[in-house]
């Protein structure tokens, strides 16, 4: 062969090589914009923040993601949808932000007696699996997250039914104003950033809300005592999501790890939630917060109390053509064979 024709060769091997799909090393990374409404450097949030590392170790680098924290790209009641209209590829939010967008799992919603994150959250993803509700199939659910419960936190002492009737708690979202109201409390509608206000001047005497949120919005210097209603108490709910087309378009193998990651963050972030909560009630009891027990027959006058919520519940889902009963059912039974 001679030299002319060798450099003509490869000459018209380099031309065809530009022509050709790179290898994986060479593509560009894929890239994700991932929108969040918990502020940045919030412990659950940094949580978020290492699911995204690990996805991009993971994958070798073929897969980078843009996290935007503090609702800065999309506002909590808008998340979802704009996770649906591909105008975000993955959304975190909570399920209460958007009222009756998700009606079936609203059941986690009800005062269900869950006792910590890690079963509120199990049951959660439990329930999307085992129902696959119609609310949630215009998406890829990477899995579903819930808080610990919110036990009523007030000014004074409320250690009965008695003490309940007529105190003024801070509510919003449709159940837990139906449960206050069904114990004989008054529920009060305050934007989060106006409670500590509404506290310090005895607007409203209460809430039901976790111990974290005592010490994150420091509503903990008005609210000196805790009622430990567990049969009535609820858990709040959220979602991380991705966007269906865009899920579609994934390399099977990086499905894979989406999932593999989801199935151990899930997990990871219900017990950074309840170790949150667990350092939270033992600050505020540091600090003088004062815990009060509900003996079983007044748990149980507190519940038969809120019977007809339950009732509403699976009268209204059920006109709807949901599966309401059997989610409630589903949910009180893996209650009873799963929480310790």
């Amino acid at each position: 062969m001679t030299k002319v024709l060798k450099q003509l060769l490869l000459a018209a091997t380099m031309s065809l090589l530009a022509w050709l799909p790179a290898g994986h090393a060479a593509d560009k990374p894929i890239t994700l914009e991932f929108s969040s409404f918990l502020p940045a450097q919030e412990k659950l949030s940094l949580m978020l923040q290492e699911w995204c590392r690990e996805a991009e170790k993971r994958t070798g680098g073929r897969v980078k993601i843009n996290y935007h924290p503090g609702s800065t790209l999309t506002p909590p009641p808008q998340t979802y949808d704009s996770v649906v209209k591909d105008i975000i590829d993955l959304g975190f939010g909570p399920l209460g932000a958007s009222s009756g967008r998700f009606p079936l799992m609203e059941v986690l919603d009800l005062p269900l007696g869950l006792t910590s994150s890690a079963s509120a959250s199990a049951l959660s993803n439990e329930l999307v699996r085992h129902f696959n509700p119609r609310e949630l199939q215009d998406v890829k659910v990477l899995f579903m997250t819930s808080s610990p419960p919110a036990y009523i936190q007030s000014r004074k002492p409320l250690k009965s039914l008695k003490d309940l009737q007529g105190v003024k708690l801070r509510a919003l979202g449709g159940t837990t104003v139906k449960v206050i109201q069904a114990l004989g409390a008054v529920p009060v509608g305050v934007p989060t950033n106006d409670v500590y206000d509404a506290l310090s001047k005895g607007v409203v005497e209460g809430a039901p809300v976790i111990h974290d949120a005592l010490v994150a919005f420091k509503w903990g210097d008005s609210l000196k005592h805790t009622t430990l209603n567990v049969r009535t108490s609820y858990t709040n709910n959220g979602y991380f999501v991705m966007n269906k087309k865009r899920w579609a378009s994934l390399p099977p193998d990086v499905k894979k790890i989406f999932e593999t990651l989801s199935e151990e963050y899930s997990g990871k972030l219900a017990m950074l939630w309840d170790q949150k909560e667990a350092e939270a009630t033992a600050l505020m009891k540091s600090g003088g917060h004062t815990t009060h027990t509900l003996d079983a027959s007044e748990e149980e006058a507190w519940f038969r109390k809120v019977t007809p919520v339950f009732d509403e519940y699976v009268k209204d889902k059920a006109a709807k053509g949901l599966p309401a009963a059997e989610a409630l059912a589903f949910s009180r039974e893996w209650i009873r064979k799963n929480q310790k």
